[in-house]
């Protein structure tokens, strides 16, 4: 099989793009990297090189560039040939689904709930296709010494940067007093729905009926802005209260202002660097980001493939892709955060147990390999 991977110009997520690369060629397929066409000489240039035998193109998500956005259904039915996309972020960000053509179209979707709940597409469905990892990557290395950092990290972004949704909240009156008043009732237990949540606060204010809100494309996007802020302040609560001031944070300078000081080590590159903090870490935690509803982050597979004990938040998705408990630990709420964090702390060697079994769990059925294994099994099925 032969497959084109595009990738957009700008991607926030390259590791994933190139893992899956590399994942696809160790099943024998033919990869051609290739980067979206974002003129009409490179969009010429692109349905020259699809009439040269590839059989699929592969990409995630959908880039942001307009010019390739309003020309991707156009690009399928042109050169006929099917279109693997795997959505690492929420498909509604991209257009989609109108901007493709369903007969050409085979959709993956990180987050089981957005899966489920949100498309229903000409007959289709879309497929939930968890993250995974990469072992050439993440592994259990040996390190010079017990823990570099005993009392727990956590590696991420304080949010994914939204203009739009920014923009909202700074303009909406009274936006941040009900972003407040969504996050107390969510604090509570992370297991409720923030966008059901969201959509109660915005019905008590209105008086509006909820399907008439739903209808409406600002109400919609009030929802987002308020679920992205909330998201945003749960990141922040959650790390800062549970690492406290002897754990370590990196990720952007954003958490400056969030963290008391001494708590933020800075920026670190994905890989080799990101893998020697995972493996000499007492645990890794894990919050998820607000446009994550259920879907399992990065950081969950990476160090859990190092054989790092993971603290997370509690997701469904836990129950069927791991043995939580048994190979991590989860929370519901800030208050049991702090309390299974004590069960890594006191008793280490007990914790190296649980990320061990986490470990042979994410070998064993959730690599990059496995991910690239599933699609390539689904197109089969898709073109019968």
């Amino acid at each position: 099989m032969r497959i084109l991977a595009m990738k957009a110009e700008g991607f926030v997520l390259p590791h994933i793009h190139a893992s899956m690369v590399r994942a696809f060629r160790s099943l024998g397929v033919e990869v051609l990297d290739l980067p979206i066409p974002r003129n009409e000489v490179q969009l010429r240039s692109f349905v020259e090189v699809c009439q040269k035998g590839y059989e699929a193109v592969f990409i995630l998500d959908l880039g942001a560039d307009p010019f390739f956005m309003l020309n991707v259904k156009h690009l399928q039915i042109s050169t006929r040939i099917h279109w693997i996309i795997w959505f690492v972020d929420d498909p509604e960000g991209y257009g989609f689904p109108e901007v493709c053509e369903p007969d050409w179209t085979l959709a993956f979707c990180w987050d089981r709930e957005i899966a489920q709940q949100n498309f229903s597409w000409n007959g289709k469905t879309m497929e939930h296709l968890p993250l995974a990892t990469d072992p050439g990557v993440f592994f259990a290395e040996q390190i010079d010494s017990d823990f570099f950092y005993p009392d727990g990290v956590f590696v991420g972004s304080t949010a994914h940067p939204n203009e739009v949704l920014d923009a909202v909240a700074r303009t909406t009156p009274a936006f941040l007093e009900d972003a407040e008043y969504v996050w107390e009732a969510y604090c509570r237990d992370f297991r409720q729905s923030l966008h059901d949540l969201s959509w109660i606060r915005l019905a008590r204010k209105t008086g509006l009926a909820l399907n008439l809100m739903q209808a409406d494309p600002l109400c919609r996007l009030w929802v987002q802005a308020c679920v992205y802020k909330v998201g945003i302040k749960k990141r922040q609560e959650v790390v800062s209260g549970v690492l406290g001031p002897a754990g370590c944070v990196f990720g952007d300078e954003g958490w400056v202002e969030a963290l008391v000081e001494g708590l933020y080590r800075g920026w670190v590159p994905y890989g080799d660097e990101l893998r020697k903090i995972y493996r000499g870490s007492g645990f890794v935690l894990d919050v998820r980001q607000p446009q994550g509803r259920t879907g399992l982050s990065q950081r969950i597979f990476d160090a859990s493939a190092c054989g790092s004990p993971v603290l997370t938040e509690w997701s469904p998705e836990l129950e069927t892709l791991f043995d939580a408990g048994d190979e991590l630990l989860c929370f519901h709420n800030l208050e049991e955060a702090v309390e299974k964090k004590k069960c890594y702390l006191t008793d280490p060697k007990a914790a190296r147990k649980v990320g061990e079994k986490a470990r042979l769990r994410v070998l064993a059925h959730h690599t990059y390999r496995h991910r690239a294994a599933r699609i390539l099994q689904a197109l089969q099925q898709f073109r019968e």
